[in-house]
């Protein structure tokens, strides 16, 4: 029991300490790292001799599932909750406060139906062998040989050693000026439209192009390469165009076009499937979910319904259409889109899991029910937003937890041992994450002084996705200013796209309609960089079997850069340090950041050569 508990304890407090510490982090970059190799690692060093015990496999798994749980409700409340404050900035209105008791209660509500669903459904998300779960591989191969003895553990020196080394020193360097975080091939600006193609120095993105398949990370940088397209086409529209093509088309082009391969991933899910030869079999008994589990996982799904529609009620003063409305079209959605949340995790991986898109739709089907009832004001979104936050908080979730859980069936432990500490995980987050983030935003103001414009959404704390969420809202729900045709030639994208996955399947080639989707919607750059990873990987190994020692090194590089971001967040929070005067040489030469940006790519990309390459026998 004691071994049973104390990997868990320790989960949540690591979970809790992430939630709190990337939050910060995360409203700056606008993504948030997949942090269970670091759990897995910090475990490994602490409780080394565990480890390496017979029960090693088993205390890792749920020392990780416990302690990337709060990284959910971290992802979930940054990307959607600063869209109110947003909104009120842009409007010149001034920005109340963040609600932090509200958010821990409908944090609280999705988290339960995220973690319920997907634990009903684990059977169904983990026997699909078209889902190659990239991270979850990842996690895997660092269990593997954190229990492994000496002589059997591969080359952990040249490939997670460098990989860790490498993923904490790349961020170092930018946030010490000596390096740029991109390196600029093409820029054009007008007004507000901008291009720019450029190569990101980001191990994260490099380290998910090495643990993707090479087909997957085409399609992704092939929607990148759209969106860079679309952007490039939009600097040059005038005059009345302008209207009908805002700067932010490609954005609406990426929704629509997930939109379609959304409808379509749901429906291959939800349809039956035919093994074929070859493909790689499980023991299923692992996946089995008991009567008693089943029966918490139903508790924790009413029980989230219960909380995010007893808010509803106690905001409204009681039964109203509008609050109705919002609770079924959050509550239908939420279910909806968990089951794509936990696809596209397995799918691309957690860290580039495009949650935000999900949450997109989710958006556009609130604000459409929103309309239909004649509720658009501002003050409607205040009870719009929290509804976003819980939907959004249940779709990470599902995206985290699936994860988790495919790693424990490739590790050979039982997947509902997982469920109670995914849940104690997220609990943790659930409290910490709205705390930090009204303490992030307090601090903001307080350090610009009167009229200093600090505060969510200010340079300080960019949140980006939170900005997108609120120009989507106020166009969509507050000027009803949609632009239709981006939104149609996303949908026709979206339709070209899943053409291609049908062909692919008829000659066993995986081309997901998703993957395309996922490269329009998010920043072009993270496509480039997963395309070079990917690419150096592919040229390592060939069509040789992959070796661990080179998902170590991709394991590392985004071990490494949260690390990085966790120990800037601790400084941060507890210390209020100001991430600013980490920049010591400001004035380092355009042509040197460059230089040395260019290199430490190069060098990236090596490290996964090298280790991707067969083994010399």
């Amino acid at each position: 029991m004691k071994r049973h508990l104390t990997p868990i304890l320790f989960g949540v407090v690591i979970s809790t300490i992430l939630a709190g510490t990337l939050t910060i982090a995360g409203l700056k970059a606008g993504i948030t790292p997949g942090v269970s190799p670091l759990v897995i690692l910090c475990a490994w060093g602490i409780f080394a001799k565990v480890a390496s015990s017979g029960s090693g496999s088993r205390f890792l798994n749920l020392a990780q599932v416990a302690g990337s749980a709060g990284m959910a409700v971290t992802s979930g409340v940054i990307f959607t909750a600063p869209l109110v404050q947003i909104l009120h900035r842009q409007k010149g209105l001034e920005m109340p406060p963040v609600d932090f008791v509200t958010l821990m209660i409908v944090s609280l509500g999705g988290a339960l139906i995220g973690w319920g669903f997907v634990g009903l459904a684990t059977k169904k998300f983990l026997t699909d062998p078209s889902l190659p779960a990239p991270e979850a591989r990842a996690c895997e191969a660092m269990i593997d040989a954190a229990v492994a003895g000496k002589s059997e553990r591969p080359r952990l020196s040249i490939s997670l050693g460098l990989g860790l080394l490498w993923g904490f020193v790349a961020p170092l360097l930018v946030n010490l000026g000596l390096a740029h975080d991109h390196v600029v091939l093409a820029h054009q600006q007008r007004e507000d439209r901008e291009f720019s193609f450029d190569l990101p120095f980001n191990p994260i993105y490099l380290g998910i192009g090495g643990l993707l398949t090479v087909s997957t990370a085409l399609l992704v940088a092939g929607g990148s390469f759209l969106r860079l397209g679309g952007d490039w086409l939009l600097t040059g529209v005038s005059g009345e165009s302008l209207a009908q093509w805002p700067a932010n088309s490609m954005r609406w082009v990426g929704g629509g076009a997930m939109t379609i391969a959304v409808l379509w991933s749901l429906f291959r899910f939800l349809g039956s499937r035919t093994p074929k030869q070859g493909e790689e079999k499980f023991d299923e008994s692992l996946l089995e979910v008991d009567s008693g589990s089943r029966t918490m996982l139903r508790l924790g799904i009413v029980l989230g319904v219960a909380i995010l529609v007893g808010w509803v009620l106690n905001e409204q003063g009681g039964i109203t259409l509008f609050g109705v409305t919002m609770s079924v079209g959050v509550l239908a959605m939420s279910m909806i889109m968990v089951t794509l949340g936990a696809i596209l995790s397995l799918q691309i991986g957690s860290s580039a899991s495009p949650v935000s898109g999900t949450v997109f739709v989710t958006t556009l089907v609130l604000c459409l029910l929103a309309i239909l009832v004649g509720h658009q004001s501002l003050a409607d979104v205040l009870l719009l937003t929290p509804l976003l936050v819980g939907a959004c908080v249940a779709v990470c979730t599902a995206n985290d937890s699936s994860q988790d859980y495919k790693t424990m069936q490739f590790c050979g432990v039982r997947v509902r041992d997982g469920f109670l500490a995914q849940i104690l995980g997220l609990i943790g987050g659930c409290v910490v994450v709205p705390l930090v983030l009204y303490i992030a935003h307090e601090a903001s103001i307080a350090r610009a002084g009167p009229g200093g414009g600090g505060g969510l959404g200010s340079d300080d704390l960019a949140a980006p996705q939170g900005k997108m969420f609120a120009t989507l809202v106020d166009g969509l729900l507050l000027e009803a200013n949609v632009p239709i045709y981006p939104i149609l030639i996303g949908l026709a994208v979206g339709v070209i796209a899943v053409a291609m996955e049908i062909a692919g399947d008829k000659k066993d080639i995986p081309l997901p309609s998703m993957a395309l989707a996922v490269g329009i919607y998010l920043p072009p750059a993270l496509g480039v960089g997963i395309l070079i990873g990917s690419l150096f990987r592919f040229f390592g190994q060939g069509r040789n079997p992959s070796r661990n020692e080179g998902i170590l090194a991709a394991a590392g590089l985004i071990t490494g850069a949260a690390a990085f971001e966790l120990l800037l967040g601790i400084a941060i929070v507890i210390f209020t340090f100001d991430p600013e005067k980490l920049t010591i040489w400001p004035d380092t030469s355009n042509m040197v950041r460059t230089i040395l940006a260019l290199v430490g790519i190069v060098l990236i990309g090596l490290l996964l050569f090298v280790n991707y390459r067969p083994a010399r026998k």
